[in-house]
């Protein structure tokens, strides 16, 4: 008996290539249930590559946020210090390693820069 258009899903299908990778969206097939998704999945997409490991979820699964700006985070604060921009650390870095100065001797560095800046 064939089975009609309405009872197939529509599945996403991600892979991850290697255990030190995440897994990434690599497209999308219809299926009557998961099992069915995986076997698709390894016959269309990952014929010729052995991937670690292949997740199949029905797209009607998964929430995603709309488009639209109101709904993405807003950054309010000022929040320097948590970007590695924020900090000014790298001359002093390539000195201490240049120099093989001791930490006290960056410490000191720092104190007498802190100091003539204020």
């Amino acid at each position: 008996m064939a089975l009609n258009a309405a009872e197939y899903r529509v599945y996403e299908v991600f892979v991850q290539r290697d255990a030190s990778q995440f897994h990434v969206n690599v497209g999308s097939l219809r299926a009557v249930n998961s099992e069915m998704a995986l076997q698709m999945a390894r016959e269309t997409f990952f014929r010729r590559e052995e991937p670690c490991e292949v997740w199949v979820v029905p797209q009607d699964c998964i929430v995603a946020s709309p488009r639209d700006s109101a709904y993405l985070p807003v950054h309010t604060m000022d929040k320097q210090y948590r970007l590695p921009a924020g900090y000014d650390n790298a001359p002093r870095w390539k000195r201490f390693k240049a120099k093989a100065m001791t930490i006290e001797e960056v410490a000191e560095e720092m104190a007498t820069h802190k100091q003539g800046g204020a």
